[in-house]
């Protein structure tokens, strides 16, 4: 197994376009916007496998470059204030605990989370607005995506269809869990 260029280990998302030479990346622009360009731009059909794979390919470049700038580690305190920081979110709990119950109540788009590097990425109200955002603009997350672990998936929301998996109630003690198993189909296309 080869090690990574410098690019691939610097930035996921730049060598992921750096792949297809006449396309004209551009680093400060964001993700998913570029990357339907592309599909644009080499005629992939909605349900090609080439758009499918490479679809399949930025998912992963977003979630490591999440992972290079706040870390995959969901126990450690460092990565939830480096996080919470990047939202500008006042009052960041001192532990890991309270920031896993503090980040159920933040909506944010992780595409968004990873494009804007200077500026805070949009909050949204509730779940069904960042879901309604998410659908408008393209900029889904898959929850089964193989990188989605650590504190990624703490940010993963609900964006389509019903979810049936294992979810913490609202009103149930920490440490308990409640839920239905679903079939794959509706767990699927969720941010």
């Amino acid at each position: 197994m080869s090690s990574p260029t410098q690019s691939e280990a610097s930035n996921p998302i730049q060598a992921f376009f750096e792949r297809y030479g006449s396309f004209d990346y551009d680093p400060a622009g964001e993700t998913m916007p570029q990357f339907w360009k592309l599909c644009d731009l080499y005629d992939w059909d909605r349900d090609s496998d080439e758009r499918e794979e490479a679809l399949t390919e930025i998912r992963d470049a977003i979630a490591q470059q999440f992972n290079a700038f706040y870390g995959s580690d969901a126990e450690s305190l460092n990565g939830w204030h480096s996080l919470y920081r990047a939202l500008q979110i006042a009052d960041i709990p001192d532990t890991v605990q309270g920031c896993k119950d503090m980040i159920e109540t933040i909506h944010v788009n992780i595409c968004d989370l990873v494009d804007h590097k200077e500026d805070v990425p949009q909050k949204h109200s509730t779940e069904d607005e960042l879901a309604d955002y998410s659908r408008r603009t393209g900029k889904i997350y898959p929850r089964e995506n193989a990188y989605a672990g650590g504190l990624l998936r703490f940010l993963l929301r609900q964006i389509t269809g019903e979810y049936h998996g294992k979810r913490r109630d609202r009103g149930q003690q920490r440490g308990g869990r409640k839920g239905r198993q679903g079939s794959k189909r509706h767990r699927r296309g969720q941010h």
